[in-house]
C-alpha cells in the first residue's frame, strides 16, 4: 500500500517512490527503478546525471533530485544522520578572526600603552610643579582638575578609537562598489581578508568554465572544424545531420525570460541540439530541433547501455527506415562502411579515413575533450518490423564530435592577473585528470616550467598527513575530488600560514566555505547551503568577479594603512607636545581640551572617511598579497611617520617657546580702572599664540592627510581627481576649521576654551606652516629606508615564503624518515598498504592513467578515450612497468576508485 507523508515523516526503512522532478527526502539506497538518474549539482556541483543501479551506484543522497526514471529506494539515514544533515552541523562554528583583526589587536594595545603612558608622565609632571611651585605661590587644588582633563584627553586623542570606524568605513564602501562588479557580500571583514589571500582553491565548473557543454571540434570527411557552426556546410549535409542529432535524443532546451537556455537531460546531447540551433537558426516561435521531431516522429528507439555504448533512433524513411546513430566514437565509427562528405555527397569509408577518424577521436580525447560518433544507415525494412536488437550495420558516417565545457573568454586573463598579483589558482574538480588537466592549462593554471601536480582525489586520500602537507602548495589540479578534499587541502594550506580562499556551488562544499578565510559560492549554479556557508556570492558565477575582490580587498587594506599614517603622525605630535609643555611647566597648555577634542574629530571621523573612500588604483594587482603575516605598519610607513612628525612636531615646539617673538605678539596694556592700575595683559598673548599654534597643526593635518594618500609613491597628487570625497572632505574641514577659529575665538567662548582669533599674518603663516608638508614629505620619501624600523612588505613575504618552504621541508623530511624506517625493517604483508611517499605520487597517478576508466561524472552517451600520455609521463610508465611494481596496486586502486565513484 502507497501512502503520501510530509519528507519530515520518512523513518529509516521506509520504502519510497521517486520519479522525475522529486526531491530525495533522506540518504536511500536504490532498490529497483527504470532509467533511474539523479542529480547531485546539489552536492557535488557537477550538473551531470548519475544514473543509479543496484550493482554499481545504489546510494541516493538528501538533497539532490531525480533528474529522469523512477524508481523505488530504501531510507538508511535521517535528519542530522543523513548527509544534508551531517553537512549543516558542520556549519555551527565561531567564526575565527581576520589577519587584519590579529594585526589590529596587536597595534591598538602598543597604541593605547603609548597614550595612557603620555597621560600619565604628563599628569604627574604637572603634579611635581604643582608641587613645588605651591610652596612659594600657595597650592591651588582647582589646577588639579585641569591637570587631570589635561592627561585624560592625551588618553582620548592617542586611543585610536577612530580606527574601528575607518575599517567600517571602508568596507562599507568596498561592499557598495563590489556589488556593482557581481560580488554580494555576505560577511563585511570578507572584503579586506581577500585582498591578503595567497591561495585561491576554484571550482571547475561554472567558475571557469561556462557549466553548458557544447560542441566545440568537429571532423567531417577527413577534415577537421575548430569553428562552431563548421563553415562551407552544403545544405543537403546540414539537414542530414541536424535530423540525427535532434531525433536521435531525449534531451530538451528551456529558454529563459533573461534571454538564457537551460538544458533539461543529457548535458551532451544539449550540446548537439545547441550545435542543431545554431546550423538551422528557428524561423518561427518553436526551436528548430523541435520542428525536426515534428516533421520526423520517432518510430523506434534502442536506448543507450554500457555494453552497446550507443544509442539509436529509426524514423519512416518513404517505405522503409532510417536508423539515426550515436555514440562511443571509436566503437560507432568501426560499424560505418561510408562517409558523407561536407558537400552531401556519400562516399566509400576507406581505411585511410578511417585511420584519420580514428587519430582525431584521439586527437580530441588527448585535449580532454568528450568524443560522439554521429552517423546513419537507410534500410528498407519499417520501423515495425526492425525487432529487438538495432541493425546497426553499414553506417554512413556524419561527424565525430568533440564537447566540453568550454572555459569563459574572460577565465585565461583573470587568472593570469591573480597570478601576476601572487595569488595561486588552482583548480578542484570532480572531472577526471585527462580533462582537468586539458582545462588547466587553458585557462593559464598550469603552464610549462612550472612546478605544480595534476593530483587525483583518490591518490591524494590515500597520503600520510605529511605527504598531503608536503605537496598542499605544489597542486595546481585536484581532479576526480570529494569535497572533503577540498576541505582537507584548505586546513592544510591554512595551516602553513596561507590565507586561502575557496569556491563552492554545492552543498558538500559548505564546511570548505565555511572554514576558508574566504568562501565564495556561486550565485547562479550554487545551492541554498553553499551560499548560507560562504562570505561573498559571486552573481555571475564567474573568476574574473573574484579577481575584483582581490582588487578592492587590497584597497581596503591599503585605505587602512593610510589612515593610520595620518592618525599616528597626530597621536605622536599631539601627545608629545601636551608632554613637553607639562615638563617645561607652561601653565597654558598649546593644545587645551576642546582644541584636542577637535583635533580627535578630524583625525577620526573625516579622516577616515575621506582616506577610506579612495578608488582601487589598478597597480595594486601588480603586488604581492600581503599574507598573515605582513605588517599593518611597514617600513615606508615608519618613514613617513617619523618623518613628518620631526617636522610637525619642531614647528610647534619652536613656537611654542619663541613664537611671541618670531609673530611679534606683543602683551597688550590694560587701561587703569579705579581698583586697578594699569598693566600688561600676558594671558591674552598666551592664547593669541595657542590659537597660532592650534591653526598651524590643524593646516598641518590637513596637508598630512594628502600626503597620506600615498605610502611609497612620491606623487601624492595621482588621480586625486577621481576621488570627489576626499577632496570635498578637506575642504569641508578648511572652512570649518576658519569658522571654528574665527567665530568662537572672538567671543568669550574662545578664551575659555583655550585661544582666540587670529590675524592675518597669523592665518598665512599657519597655512604656509601646513603647505610646506607636501615638500617635506617628497624629501621623506627619498631618505633609505635602511635609516627606519620595521620592516618592508617584500622582506615580509619573502620571510613567509621561507617559513611555509620549511615546512614543507620538514614534513618532506619526516615522510622520507617514515619511508627509511620502513624500508629497513623486515618486509610486512601490510607495507603495501602504506602511504605513498613524493617520489611514489608521479608512478601511482601513472598507475591510475594506464588503467583509467570513464569518469563516474561521465555522461551516459559519451566517452572518453585517453591519448599518448606526455614525455615526462612516458618515463615515468617506463620506470613503472619495468619495476613491476605497480601491477596488482594499480589493478586494487581501480576497483576501490570505482567503488568509491
Amino acid at each position: 500500500e502507497s501512502k503520501a507523508v510530509s519528507a519530515g515523516e520518512v523513518v529509516v526503512g521506509d520504502l519510497v517512490q521517486l520519479a522525475a522532478g522529486d526531491k530525495v527526502p533522506a540518504d536511500a539506497v536504490f532498490i529497483e527503478g527504470s532509467k533511474f538518474k539523479a542529480n547531485e549539482a546539489a552536492m557535488t556541483g557537477e550538473p551531470l546525471d548519475i544514473s543509479k543501479s543496484r550493482d554499481k551506484d545504489p546510494f541516493v543522497l538528501s538533497g539532490t533530485s531525480i533528474s529522469e526514471g523512477s524508481g523505488t529506494a530504501m531510507i538508511i539515514c535521517v535528519g542530522s544522520r543523513s548527509q544534508w544533515g551531517v553537512i549543516l552541523k558542520t556549519l555551527i562554528v565561531e567564526p575565527s578572526d581576520t589577519p587584519l583583526q590579529e594585526r589590529l589587536e596587536r597595534l591598538v594595545l602598543q597604541i593605547g600603552n603609548f597614550g595612557i603612558g603620555a597621560a600619565v608622565l604628563t599628569f604627574l609632571a604637572s603634579m611635581i610643579r604643582w608641587c613645588i611651585n605651591g610652596k612659594s605661590n600657595g597650592w591651588d587644588a582647582t589646577l588639579i582638575l585641569d591637570y587631570l582633563i589635561n592627561a585624560v584627553t592625551i588618553v582620548v586623542v592617542a586611543i585610536p578609537e577612530g580606527l574601528p570606524l575607518a575599517i567600517t568605513l571602508g568596507l562599507a564602501f568596498a561592499m557598495r562598489k563590489m556589488m556593482g562588479d557581481q560580488n554580494l557580500v555576505r560577511r563585511l571583514e570578507a572584503c579586506e581578508t581577500m585582498g591578503s589571500a595567497t591561495q585561491l582553491n576554484a571550482d571547475k565548473t561554472g567558475t571557469l568554465t561556462q557549466n553548458r557543454m557544447t560542441v566545440t571540434e568537429a571532423w567531417i570527411d577527413g577534415k577537421e572544424y575548430s569553428q562552431m557552426p563548421p563553415p562551407g556546410l552544403s545544405a543537403a549535409y546540414s539537414d542530414m545531420l541536424c535530423q540525427s542529432m535532434a531525433c536521435n535524443s531525449d534531451a530538451n532546451l528551456s529558454r529563459k525570460d533573461n534571454g538564457t537556455v537551460e538544458h533539461l537531460g543529457s548535458k551532451t546531447e544539449c550540446a548537439l541540439l545547441q550545435l542543431v540551433e545554431q546550423l538551422q537558426p528557428p524561423s518561427g516561435t518553436h526551436q528548430s530541433y523541435i520542428e525536426l521531431r515534428e516533421k520526423f516522429p520517432e518510430a523506434q528507439r534502442y536506448h543507450f547501455t554500457s555494453a552497446r555504448k550507443r544509442m539509436s533512433t529509426a524514423i519512416v524513411n518513404g517505405s522503409g527506415s532510417r536508423l539515426h546513430v550515436k555514440g562511443a566514437s571509436e566503437i560507432v565509427v568501426k560499424l560505418c562502411t561510408k562517409v558523407m562528405g561536407a558537400d552531401g555527397k556519400v562516399s566509400t569509408l576507406t581505411p585511410q579515413k578511417l585511420k584519420d577518424a580514428e587519430a582525431a577521436i584521439e586527437h580530441f580525447a588527448r585535449r580532454g575533450l568528450r568524443t560522439l560518433c554521429i552517423a546513419y544507415m537507410d534500410t528498407p525494412t519499417a520501423p515495425s518490423k526492425l525487432g529487438e536488437t538495432a541493425p546497426e550495420r553499414d553506417l554512413t558516417l556524419l561527424a565525430i564530435t568533440g564537447i566540453k565545457d568550454p572555459i569563459r573568454p574572460e577565465t585565461a586573463e583573470a587568472v593570469a592577473l591573480l597570478r601576476g598579483a601572487g595569488v595561486t589558482v588552482r583548480m578542484v574538480t570532480g572531472d577526471n585528470a585527462i580533462t582537468a588537466e586539458a582545462i588547466a592549462r587553458e585557462a593559464g593554471i598550469l603552464v610549462d616550467g612550472d612546478d605544480g601536480l595534476v593530483l587525483e582525489g583518490p591518490v591524494f586520500r590515500k597520503m600520510s598527513d605529511h605527504e598531503k602537507e608536503a605537496v598542499a602548495m605544489r597542486i595546481r589540479v585536484l581532479a576526480r575530488s570529494s569535497p572533503s578534499d577540498k576541505l582537507v587541502l584548505c586546513n592544510l594550506q591554512r595551516s602553513l600560514g596561507e590565507v586561502v580562499a575557496v569556491t563552492g556551488d554545492g552543498t558538500n562544499d559548505a564546511p570548505a566555505l565555511k572554514d576558508a578565510d574566504v568562501g565564495f559560492a556561486l550565485g547562479i549554479a550554487g545551492t541554498e547551503i553553499a551560499k548560507e556557508a560562504c562570505d561573498i556570492v559571486i552573481l555571475d558565477d564567474n573568476i574574473k568577479s573574484m579577481a575584483k575582490a582581490v582588487l578592492w580587498g587590497r584597497n581596503v587594506y591599503q585605505s587602512i594603512r593610510k589612515f593610520l599614517q595620518f592618525q599616528l603622525v597626530v597621536n605622536v605630535v599631539a601627545v608629545s607636545l601636551n608632554l613637553i609643555a607639562a615638563i617645561a611647566g607652561i601653565k597654558e597648555l598649546p593644545l587645551a581640551a576642546v582644541p584636542l577634542l577637535w583635533v580627535n574629530m578630524i583625525m577620526d571621523s573625516m579622516g577616515a572617511l575621506a582616506l577610506a573612500t579612495e578608488p582601487p588604483s589598478p597597480e595594486l594587482m601588480k603586488r604581492k598579497p600581503f599574507g598573515r603575516t605582513a605588517p599593518l605598519i611597514n617600513k615606508q610607513m615608519w618613514r613617513n611617520i617619523i618623518g613628518v612628525s620631526v617636522y610637525q612636531l619642531t614647528v610647534c615646539l619652536v613656537f611654542m617657546f619663541a613664537g611671541a617673538d618670531l609673530l611679534d605678539m606683543k602683551c597688550p596694556i590694560v587701561a587703569a580702572t579705579a581698583t586697578v592700575a594699569a598693566h600688561e595683559d600676558c594671558h591674552h598673548r598666551d592664547l593669541e599664540l595657542n590659537g597660532f599654534i592650534f591653526n598651524a597643526f590643524v593646516f598641518m593635518q590637513v596637508f598630512s592627510e594628502l600626503n597620506s594618500r600615498r605610502i611609497a609613491d612620491v606623487n601624492v597628487f595621482a588621480e586625486i581627481t577621481k576621488s570627489p570625497i576626499f577632496c570635498g572632505i578637506l575642504a569641508l574641514t578648511v572652512a570649518v576649521q576658519a569658522l571654528f577659529i574665527e567665530a568662537v575665538g572672538s567671543t568669550v567662548v574662545g578664551p575659555a576654551i583655550g585661544f582666540v582669533s587670529q590675524n592675518t599674518k597669523e592665518w598665512i603663516t599657519a597655512i604656509i606652516l601646513g603647505v610646506i608638508i607636501l615638500p617635506v614629505g617628497f624629501f621623506v620619501r627619498l631618505l633609505p629606508l635602511e635609516w627606519f624600523p620595521g620592516m618592508t612588505d617584500e622582506e615580509s613575504n619573502a620571510k613567509a615564503m621561507a617559513a611555509s618552504k620549511a615546512a614543507v621541508l620538514a614534513a618532506q623530511a619526516r615522510v622520507d624518515a617514515a619511508e627509511q624506517a620502513i624500508d629497513m625493517g623486515p618486509p610486512r604483508p601490510s607495507e603495501e598498504r602504506r602511504s605513498l611517499g613524493l617520489g611514489a605520487i608521479g608512478e601511482s597517478l601513472v598507475a591510475s592513467r594506464l588503467h583509467s576508466r570513464q569518469s563516474r561524472l561521465s555522461d551516459a552517451s559519451s566517452s572518453t578515450v585517453e591519448g599518448p600520455p606526455s614525455k615526462s609521463f612516458k618515463i615515468f610508465a617506463h620506470a613503472v612497468i619495468a619495476a613491476g611494481r605497480l601491477k596488482n596496486t594499480a589493478t586494487n586502486g581501480g576497483v576501490k576508485s570505482a567503488e568509491e565513484a
